[in-house]
């Protein structure tokens, strides 16, 4: 294949770029371990591209499943990795299957022609519509993961180079069917005419991997301010992250009136079972106490880890006859459901109180008052439920 001279320059650039991210995403997954396994997906993705690139730079008049064939599966090879990395990176659905049956597909399609120069068309626009399929889809992920973090705006911006991407294969179909004339500009690599797509190529590559390095911060933003209000043992929200929730839920309460409740529950004899058992049961009867609680409650309640061995549930748009509800089928779960530690059956029973917004009442008043309301469980013989008041 003869190379307009800075049709070839762009290319080495294009070469060169797609190795280094390769590098730095390796670099990512390994020794710096962040979000490994997509990492490395993405490093394979750029391998992958970077392989199918320099074969198809290879490609003359006579016929080669290596350098016609083989290049085109590698680039959609490293498409579909793309997206695969990105699922890894924001934890979404695996689309192996239908990707790879699409591969397949497209696999077959391409073999039934000679692999030449008389089947360029022909090629091209079987290879554009499968790589247009992965961008879209590449697409749909990148939006709808962003989304959750940063807002529709941002996200639709952030995957505008994903989208050009698929744009541009969507036009190389085009014109590998209806217009054979513009092939030099569209379809080849080593001629003048593809200089500025080949420029464009340059732009999309800096910054779709610009965007993949964009997920993989917010990504990671996402865990730390998910951690920084998760209770470590438990999982549950932490008292940093209830607050804010309290905080909101008064607002509503201010401005539309819906009341709202919280209930305290302790458990009764913690420190007994640490001495006796051993903090790891301890830890064992909060995790418990956790998951059970957990589970009679409705989609829309929070329940946090107060601190020790308290616990915290907020109930929006929750009355106190509604509270009083709830707090006997936690106090009755937990009595009902013993943990079991080394043929020893451990009984875990809680002390509750809780209490109902009122007018004049800020939410520091009310955590007061249902604090209060559990002392006096306590005081009254623990293993019972009190209404503040």
């Amino acid at each position: 294949m003869i190379f307009d001279p800075q049709a070839l320059l762009l290319i080495q650039f294009i070469c060169l770029l797609i190795g280094t991210s390769a590098i730095a995403w390796g670099l990512i997954a390994h020794p710096l371990n962040i979000a490994s396994k997509a990492s490395i997906r993405l490093s394979l993705a750029n391998l992958c591209v970077l392989l199918g690139v320099i074969l198809n730079t290879q490609r003359g008049e006579g016929s080669s499943y290596l350098f016609w064939f083989v290049s085109d599966i590698s680039l959609l090879l490293g498409f579909m990795l793309l997206r695969r990395g990105t699922q890894y990176l924001f934890r979404l659905h695996n689309s192996t299957k239908f990707d790879t049956i699409a591969l397949i597909i497209t696999t077959a399609i391409m073999l039934s022609a000679p692999p030449n120069a008389s089947s360029e068309h022909f090629l091209a626009a079987v290879f554009s519509s499968t790589a247009a399929l992965f961008f879209i889809m590449l697409t749909k992920d990148n939006f709808f993961a962003i989304k959750r973090d940063v807002g529709s705006r941002i996200a639709m911006v952030m995957v505008t180079p994903l989208l050009a991407m698929a744009g541009i294969f969507i036009i190389r179909v085009f014109i590998a069917l209806f217009l054979p004339e513009q092939s030099n500009t569209f379809l080849s690599l080593n001629t003048r005419e593809a200089i500025p797509v080949l420029w464009f190529y340059v732009f999309l590559i800096l910054l779709i991997n610009i965007v993949m390095i964009g997920n993989a911060i917010t990504r990671l933003v996402s865990k730390i301010r998910l951690l920084a209000d998760r209770d470590q043992l438990t999982g549950l929200w932490n008292r940093r992250a209830m607050r804010k929730m309290l905080t909101h839920i008064h607002q509503r309460w201010l401005r539309d009136h819906v009341p709202y409740s919280v209930i305290l529950l302790d458990l009764d004899h913690f420190k007994a079972i640490n001495d006796r058992y051993g903090h790891a049961v301890g830890d064992v009867a909060l995790q418990t106490a956790a998951t059970l609680f957990a589970s009679k409650l409705r989609a829309n309640d929070v329940l946090s880890r107060h601190g020790g061995e308290e616990f915290l549930v907020l109930l929006p748009a929750t009355n106190a006859q509604e509270a009083l509800a709830v707090a006997e089928k936690l106090h009755r779960i937990l009595r009902e459901n013993p943990i079991s530690w080394q043929k020893h059956s451990i009984s875990l029973t809680a002390s509750l109180g809780y209490a109902t917004i009122y007018p004049e009442c800020e939410p520091e008043k009310l955590l007061i008052q249902a604090d209060q309301a559990m002392y006096r469980a306590k005081l009254a013989g623990r293993d019972r439920i009190c209404q503040a008041g």
